[in-house]
């Protein structure tokens, strides 16, 4: 029987060519804030010329929406895939919230540069606030959650995560238990009970670590 062989499959050279420069950019900003990021930094780290960047982005800004894109939706995609079946909010937000810290654990470069390029791309925010608003708002219909304020409690949700993300690159949460206790305390300022937030939040911790 003849052997098949398989092609590998490569992207459109334009294609290829943003992808280089995005991976550029991400690798600098794992090291250096996004904002005092040049263009001439990333051409170089690219190994392409500033003329060839201004073909694929007009300015930096647009460059850091893209990276924002790039870090924080595949993963959020990634975290909805996971819990399709779940319909309680409460576990949902567990869940996306618990897949953040996993990844940051997993690859601190990701966890850099989402640091970094969030503080200069507005755009992050609205990615990351709009799944964990539709399942808090999803937990306050169900009774779950009390909240006089959806903005106050979006805040206190990616703020926690952010600080928990830099306690994890920063050396200061090497226990995994901190991931669970963090979750919890969230739950807990929501109106979850401590044995009902403890609960949801080793839950999640124990399905998000289970998948490879």
């Amino acid at each position: 029987m003849a052997r098949i062989k398989h092609r590998k499959v490569l992207l459109p050279k334009r294609e290829r060519t943003r992808a280089q420069i995005m991976s550029a950019a991400l690798r600098l900003f794992a090291v250096k804030d996004a904002g005092e990021t040049s263009i001439a930094e990333v051409s170089a780290e690219a190994e392409v010329a500033n003329g060839t960047f201004y073909n694929y982005f007009k300015t930096k800004e647009e460059l850091l929406e893209a990276s924002a894109l790039a870090l924080a939706e595949a993963l959020v995609e990634k975290s909805a895939q996971l819990i399709p079946e779940i319909t309680d909010g409460a576990e949902r937000m567990a869940y996306g919230g618990m897949t953040f810290l996993k990844k940051a654990r997993e690859d601190m470069n990701w966890g850099w540069a989402l640091i970094r390029v969030a503080a200069a791309a507005p755009r992050m925010s609205e990615i990351l606030r709009a799944q964990p608003l539709k399942d808090m708002q999803k937990a306050v219909k169900a009774g779950k959650f009390i909240i006089e304020s959806e903005e106050a409690a979006l805040g206190l949700y990616i703020g926690a995560l952010h600080y928990g993300i830099r306690n994890i690159l920063e050396g200061r949460a090497k226990k995994y238990s901190h991931d669970i206790e963090l979750i919890a305390l969230v739950l807990r300022a929501y109106g979850l009970s401590g044995k009902a937030s403890n609960n949801v939040s080793q839950k999640a911790f124990d399905r998000v670590w289970a998948v490879k």
